[in-house]
């Protein structure tokens, strides 16, 4: 796949611009900050949701009809996952590392040479028998209806982690938040914790490195697109913080994906990601945000996104090369003014099966941004299925108020003290 190198101008400069502090989303016009919340606010909650509504069928790479045949029907709303998974592959991941399990001199499963396993003992507690070989578990057989996966649960730690820097990333800041939650029990829910989090967890507690040199590739799971769903987050942050700043962003996105994985090409995808998240921000019209999109589909896989595709034929597997193409494809074909709809291209997407769940949160950042929250596209259905859905409210709120600078509502209670002291 060609992907340009979008590192044109040195890192200092970039990083020195991102410590700047923007003064464009303060000057912003009330009218244009009223548009970029109500984008955000359509981004947010469907990258949101389009996680939320694949973990049913991730990965079931028999499509549609392995849909029916698990659930009855195409799902058609929010869904709790199957327990049993036929051929999942859960029970050949290492718990202790990147990919399948490695067998050790004398028969013994690697992390049974282990003191500790990493998916049980340090991340995802209380996990590891549903990776056992004997199970044939779904990946996500812990998680409610409407509940997201662990990667959607990291962008919310992120979200969190620039709230608490006044709207900004700081890449140290959300490793410490990162580590934090991925080591306290019942953090979250999910079965599944991806090669990236697994290595390096692996090399913090079993090599015992320090943090910023615990990420890893294995060559095979890294490289994947699921590295675009955390700096997604970051693209929008540094968006509205500093909308002229193009290389700052750049340099955010890829300090993003650095915390958990190592990967250049990750990077290098991440970075040029920003430019289309931006336009879904800002750009007025459709047909100026295709502008960008299409240049972006052009200098990756090396062709314009087809809206014409049959969904079905989008299915594939995570690495970005196979799972970029069909993502760029479905954005193209539910962006259509016919078809603007994020809740039916996220339950289509869902349905297409495949690697489904991580496209699907960053399709719905880019399609929830286009249509934005208050034009009626976003239906409450959305929102109101989301498993954790009052505390995303309020994450999306503070998130939105950091970012543009905006100020929170008083609380009941600080009302009543003003009106105290002025008594």
């Amino acid at each position: 796949m060609a992907i340009l190198s979008i590192f044109s101008k040195k890192k200092n400069a970039a990083q020195s611009m991102m410590m700047r502090e923007s003064t464009t989303t303060t000057n912003m016009k009330n009218s244009d900050k009223v548009l970029l919340e109500d984008r955000l606010r359509g981004a947010l909650w469907s990258f949101m949701a389009g996680d939320a509504l694949a973990a049913p069928t991730h990965w079931y790479y028999g499509g549609t009809r392995q849909v029916i045949e698990d659930y009855g029907t195409k799902l058609t709303d929010y869904t709790k996952p199957k327990y049993y998974l036929a051929g999942s592959i859960l029970n050949k991941s290492d718990l202790n590392g990147g990919g399948r399990r490695r067998r050790q001199s004398g028969g013994s499963n690697g992390e049974q040479q282990q003191q500790k396993t990493i998916i049980g003992d340090v991340i995802n507690h209380g996990k590891q028998d549903l990776w056992s070989p004997r199970e044939s578990i779904h990946y996500h057989a812990t998680l409610e209806k409407g509940e997201n996966t662990l990667e959607v649960q990291l962008a919310r730690v992120l979200m969190k982690s620039i709230v608490e820097q006044s709207g900004k990333f700081d890449p140290d800041h959300f490793r410490e938040s990162y580590i934090k939650f991925m080591m306290t029990p019942n953090s979250h829910n999910d079965t599944y914790a991806s090669t990236c989090h697994r290595m390096f967890f692996s090399n913090l507690i079993h090599a015992q490195l320090p943090p910023k040199d615990c990420p890893d590739n294995d060559h095979h799971n890294v490289d994947t697109i699921d590295s675009l769903v955390l700096p997604t987050i970051v693209a929008m942050a540094e968006s509205c913080r500093q909308p002229t700043a193009d290389s700052a962003s750049k340099v955010a996105a890829a300090q993003c994906l650095a915390v958990t994985r190592k990967s250049n090409l990750a990077e290098q995808m991440a970075s040029q990601w920003t430019t289309v998240v931006h336009a879904a921000l800002h750009e007025d019209s459709d047909e100026e945000f295709m502008e960008t999109f299409q240049s972006f589909s052009k200098q990756t896989i090396g062709r314009l996104p087809n809206p014409k595709v049959s969904d079905s034929s989008t299915m594939s597997a995570c690495y970005i090369s196979q799972s970029l193409p069909g993502m760029l494809d479905m954005i193209a074909k539910y962006l259509s003014p016919k078809r603007k709809d994020p809740w039916n291209a996220l339950l289509a997407n869902a349905n297409v099966g495949g690697e489904n769940v991580h496209r699907g949160s960053i399709m719905g950042a880019i399609l929830g941004a286009r249509s934005g929250y208050n034009s009626g596209a976003v239906p409450a259905k959305l929102m109101d299925g989301l498993y954790h859905k009052n505390e995303l409210a309020k994450e999306i709120d503070d998130f939105i108020n950091a970012i543009l600078l905006l100020s929170p509502p008083p609380s009941d209670n600080n009302t009543k003290d003003e009106k105290n002291e002025e008594l």
